[in-house]
């Protein structure tokens, strides 16, 4: 499989009804990805002697969405004309993006975000000096239309000093109260962007990612400019994580 091109629109396919639809984003920058953190509702409040935890981030994955859509095809015009992939008839369409199918927009707003840990690629012990992340994503559909999962994206870091420890200690724990102490609402601020400075702070090489058809490998600088900030969070994320100790259970 290719590398992720981080430098080009992404295709997103959906199918509906046995038919395909596509949905094509502009590079997702790292001022729409702090919009999209920013706009992350994670609140606790008070009802009735009892904690009561929310969180939403459909609006902001939505908001996301439409702030990048650049095209769209496989629709039908208000005229009953068919949008061809190339014709660009939806963008004569006023409000075109509001009026796509919400399912749609949804799907491809968790495209953009589908990125977890996997598992390592070797069994090598592990280097001292240098720490490494490995992540599972889907990013863009291939020429055949077909949306496919990367496994095992490497990004190999510094090891992080104390002090960027107790930056990502104290921004998770940033809050602001809203309607008052008594019966106020705690809002939950998030670190999303300290996770993606530390990342630049911290990265030496990646493996899996172009930019302009070249891999960014051994660049910490190309790296810190071009990769994607959803990427550099879910990294640094995995990176803080403590390791689980191998504890034995005494048989009875």
């Amino acid at each position: 499989m290719p590398n992720i091109e981080l430098n080009a629109p992404r295709l997103i396919s959906i199918e509906d009804r046995g038919k395909p639809y596509s949905l094509t984003l502009r590079r997702i920058a790292k001022k729409d990805w702090l919009r999209y953190f920013e706009g992350i509702l994670s609140t606790s409040e008070n009802q009735s002697g009892k904690r009561v935890d929310s969180f939403d981030s459909s609006a902001a994955r939505l908001a996301l969405i439409d702030d990048c859509l650049i095209g769209a095809s496989g629709y039908t015009l208000p005229q009953g004309a068919a949008v061809g992939a190339n014709d660009g008839g939806i963008l004569n369409v006023e409000g075109w993006r509001a009026l796509l199918p919400l399912s749609h927009r949804l799907g491809a707003a968790n495209a953009v975000i589908a990125v977890s840990q996997s598992d390592p690629k070797d069994e090598d012990a592990i280097a001292l000096g240098v720490e490494s992340v490995f992540l599972d994503a889907v990013w863009s559909a291939d020429a055949d239309g077909v949306m496919r999962k990367f496994h095992g994206l490497r990004h190999n870091f510094k090891v992080p000093t104390a002090e960027q420890q107790r930056r990502i200690s104290r921004d998770s724990s940033r809050s602001r109260v809203v309607g008052g102490s008594r019966n106020g609402k705690t809002l939950w601020l998030g670190a999303q962007p300290t996770l993606a400075e530390l990342y630049d702070e911290l990265i030496v090489s990646v493996e899996g990612y172009d930019c302009a058809g070249e891999s960014l490998a051994d660049s910490p600088e190309k790296i810190a400019e071009w990769m994607d900030t959803y990427h550099k969070v879910a990294a640094v994320d995995v990176l803080f994580a403590p390791a689980a100790p191998k504890v034995e259970e005494d048989g009875d």
